[in-house]
């Protein structure tokens, strides 16, 4: 499988620094940023896109809160509407101790992970 290889390795790196200092840290989402950085500085690309570019893919899906921004999850709207209050509920919950517990990342619920497997 193909990927298409930056231009400019060096603009990407500045790019990437700066959306992850916007965004937090590495993520999908810091990528994205990066990537509209990168291009709007004048980087390029040669060869082409992989067909199975997961970016691609998560920019077209509405991705947002389950509920109140800070104690909630954040899926695909398909994902979101799939899952019963109860399932939100317990995924926010497992949120919330992983945060009180000092962690940076929380697993997903079983429920979660179905969910956005089929998103």
């Amino acid at each position: 499988m193909a990927t298409a290889k930056k231009t400019n390795p060096k603009l990407w790196e500045k790019s990437k620094a700066r959306a992850k200092a916007k965004m937090g840290g590495h993520s999908a989402r810091a990528m994205q940023l990066a990537t509209k950085y990168y291009k709007e500085a004048g980087g390029g690309y040669s060869g082409s896109k992989s067909s199975s570019n997961s970016l691609s893919k998560w920019s077209k899906q509405d991705w947002g809160y389950t509920g109140e921004k800070k104690k909630s999850r954040y899926l695909p709207k398909s994902a979101r509407k799939s899952l019963s209050a109860g399932e939100k509920a317990a995924g926010s919950r497992a949120k919330n101790k992983a945060t009180s517990s000092g962690k940076k990342r929380a697993s997903y619920t079983a429920a979660e992970k179905r969910a956005v497997k089929r998103a």
